[in-house]
């Protein structure tokens, strides 16, 4: 048997209001076609984000795929309202005997302040002032999911951790951060720590997996300068890069997000990611992992978008991220 789990990033998924300024509604027809993917690819857990709050998490979940899904999401840091959440499939936590966790680190400093923050602080200890700046927090949210047996009584020992996060986009509307390189690689790196921190807890006998939207590219064939971290953990820890570096996959085939430059000309890139330590790899199943392409009324996938019309007629401008595993890694996690 299979676990299959979904990264998706559905892109202002406001279904209801929520806690942003302006309320702009998903158009029905795309969330049907969102409703429509998750009835085609049956995860069993989907990490998704640029949702509009719990409440439309809720209604999505409930008129849309008939509450097949329990809902897990807290409040994060946006300004849009923008935030991540957790679907996992009810029938997988009974059938396997799991009981969840959400943990949110959205409150949680991640050391680190802009340059003219740290100048600022300066001068202020040397006026004997107190900072005028402390850290920042995540963009969104570093959403930590558990996953536990329930027969055993207790939560000390998880049988999986999910660690989703959406970093720092790349706009800078402050003109202090260019491209939000700076704050990403911090993100980046408190994810990191998270990461290393389970790992040393669990003694690398827990399966954990860092996933999400990371807004630059971090794989085998390029990585973009604030994931210089990434690389390090991988050469020391053994953490895979990503998951598409060991499907043979082409690099064509790895795209989960379509840009437009100034001409209007697409930009295909993978934003998208799935994570994990080289020592789960016997555990997933390659021919079952990928990027889903939206499909037409008849079944055919849609080319990638060569115009802002067409990209803007998809459900979403993310593709949707597949990895399946043999569920035995779960029994893998139980006996750690």
């Amino acid at each position: 048997m299979s676990l299959k789990f979904l990264t998706w990033n559905l892109e202002n998924f406001f279904l209801l209001p929520a806690t942003s300024a302006t309320y702009n509604p998903k158009p029905k027809e795309k969330v049907e076609a969102i409703a429509q993917v998750f009835k085609e690819l049956t995860p069993d857990i989907a990490f998704v984000m640029e949702v509009g709050g719990l409440a439309s998490l809720d209604h999505f979940n409930e008129h849309y795929l008939n509450e097949k899904y329990r809902v897990f999401l807290k409040r994060g840091n946006s300004n849009r309202g923008i935030e991540v959440g957790y679907l996992i499939k009810r029938s997988f936590l009974k059938k396997y005997d799991l009981i969840a966790d959400l943990i949110s680190h959205s409150h949680k400093p991640i050391n680190f302040l802009y340059p003219h923050e740290h100048q600022e602080n300066k001068k202020a200890l040397i006026k004997g002032h107190k900072n005028r700046h402390h850290s920042h927090r995540m963009s969104r949210d570093l959403a930590e999911l558990r996953l536990y047996q329930k027969s055993d009584g207790q939560k000390e020992r998880p049988v999986a951790i999910f660690l989703g996060a959406h970093l720092k986009s790349k706009l800078d509307r402050d003109g202090i951060d260019w491209q939000g390189t700076k704050r990403r690689r911090a993100e980046l790196k408190y994810c990191l720590d998270i990461y290393q921190k389970r790992e040393n807890t669990f003694h690398g006998k827990c399966p954990l997996f860092l996933t999400g939207d990371f807004n630059g590219e971090c794989h085998q064939q390029k990585l973009d300068p604030e994931f210089q971290d990434l690389a390090h953990l991988s050469d020391e820890k053994g953490l895979v890069l990503d998951f598409s570096d060991h499907l043979g996959l082409a690099r064509e085939e790895c795209v989960s997000f379509i840009g437009m430059d100034k001409a209007k000309k697409p930009f295909p890139l993978q934003l998208d990611y799935f994570f994990f330590h080289e020592r789960w790899l016997k555990f997933i199943e390659k021919e079952d992992c990928g990027f889903y392409r939206y499909k037409n009324p008849e079944g055919m996938p849609y080319p990638i978008p060569q115009n802002p019309g067409a990209r803007f007629s998809l459900p979403s401008d993310h593709y949707p991220l597949i990895t399946s595993w043999n569920d035995q890694i779960l029994a893998k996690g139980h006996k750690a």
